[in-house]
């Protein structure tokens, strides 16, 4: 949302946020209990409920019983009559989920992609969109967030690169805000992952992660206390183009950036598939795969990512696997690999969580970019545009 300092929008918007999130983080939790922990007073809690509540942000739940005074209801984040969408863009397909307030996926839709144009890929994105909402007429549509594959400036909505769509420089969000009258939020498939874990799992509040997408192409979120870091471009967390124990100017594997020997080159789901038809082999599924390319893939990812967290320090290090690259023995060996890398530091390996990271989950992370905004107090993020979220009308 646009700033607009010193009015009474912009206070009234920053209250609601801080309401919204102390019910996401805390509810169902009481109008006295949102008033300590946002140091709103109780009049002013007790306003703003009343206009959340009328546009079904929030809903009234069970009635607790103190040892003294009147009975108070608890307060709950609202059902189905908002609702975010999230959509996973691929070089084949548009795969869109329906997320309400909960974080809870109401509906999907999935069609195939016909033209990984620019355009054609909004329309069709705007299209899939339309259809899956139409199912839940009845609820509003406060946005919608796109994962696509490879460097996006979230801050701008442009999609820097892209090795699996072919794009350079592409304005993704002005192409699919012209289609669609809602707000949108361009991201990377790492940084969704990243919005995934950190918006609805209490465990990861406030903490510091590095958090790594493995699958056609190789992405990194850093994120800081319990926020993720946008770096001065907004684009931050370059890893698919670092390299590791390569010159730049070797011969070796050419990237579809214009570079040779980058990390994408040995350890994503389009590298390996390159090297192995390289060396004159059908690369196919991948599942069934073993030997040394495999092996190759795992030692260089797993020491790359052991190389940023030595830098960062971070709590936790989670590394999500797509369908197509979650292989026992690449996930396997690249986990043996990254604790190898800290068998003679000083300080301890952080831990490692290797999870999934299917479709739905990524357009369940894109929805969760669009939900945040209605969660923080922070109105100068400028990774969305500036529309207000719609509502129900009272």
């Amino acid at each position: 949302m646009k700033p607009r300092a010193g009015s009474k929008a912009l206070i009234r918007e920053i209250n609601e946020a801080l309401v919204l999130d102390a019910v996401r983080a805390h509810g169902p939790v009481a109008r006295a209990g949102i008033a300590t922990r946002t140091g709103l007073s109780p009049a002013t809690v007790t306003g703003i409920t009343a206009k959340l509540l009328q546009t079904g942000l929030l809903t009234e739940s069970d009635v607790v019983r103190g040892a003294a005074g009147r009975p108070a209801r608890l307060l709950a984040l609202g059902g189905d009559t908002v609702l975010a969408a999230g959509v996973r863009l691929s070089h084949s397909e548009v795969y869109v989920v329906l997320v309400n307030l909960r974080g809870e996926v109401v509906d999907s839709h999935q069609e195939p992609l016909e033209s990984t144009t620019p355009r054609s890929a909004a329309a069709a994105v705007a299209r899939a969109v339309r259809t899956a909402a139409v199912r839940r007429s009845s609820a509003a549509l406060t946005g919608v967030g796109v994962a696509v594959s490879g460097v996006v400036d979230h801050a701008g909505g442009v999609v820097r690169h892209s090795g699996s769509l072919g794009w350079e420089d592409v304005p993704f969000r002005e192409l699919l805000s012209e289609m669609l009258d809602v707000p949108v939020v361009i991201d990377s498939y790492v940084n969704c992952v990243a919005s995934g874990l950190l918006l609805f799992d209490g465990r990861l509040a406030s903490r510091d992660l590095l958090v790594f997408s493995v699958g056609p192409s190789l992405g990194a979120s850093v994120v800081v206390r319990g926020r993720i870091h946008r770096g001065w471009h907004g684009a931050a967390g370059g890893f698919a183009h670092s390299r590791v124990g390569t010159s730049a100017s070797a011969a070796g594997r050419p990237c579809h950036c214009g570079a040779v020997n980058c990390l994408e080159t040995f350890s994503s789901h389009w590298g390996i598939g390159r090297e192995l038809e390289r060396r004159g082999e059908v690369a196919g599924d991948l599942a069934e795969r073993e030997g040394d390319v495999i092996t190759e893939a795992a030692d260089t990812l797993g020491t790359a990512m052991a190389n940023a967290s030595k830098m960062f320090g971070p709590e936790r290090v989670v590394v999500a696997f797509t369908r197509e690259t979650n292989l026992p023995v690449l996930t396997a060996r690249t986990e043996a690999t990254f604790h190898g890398q800290y068998r003679h530091e000083n300080t301890p390996a952080p831990e490692l969580e290797l999870t999934s990271a299917d479709r739905p989950a990524l357009a369940r992370g894109a929805a969760y970019d669009v939900l945040a905004r209605m969660f923080t107090a922070d109105m100068t993020d400028a990774g969305a545009d500036t529309r207000p979220y719609p509502v129900p009308a009272g």
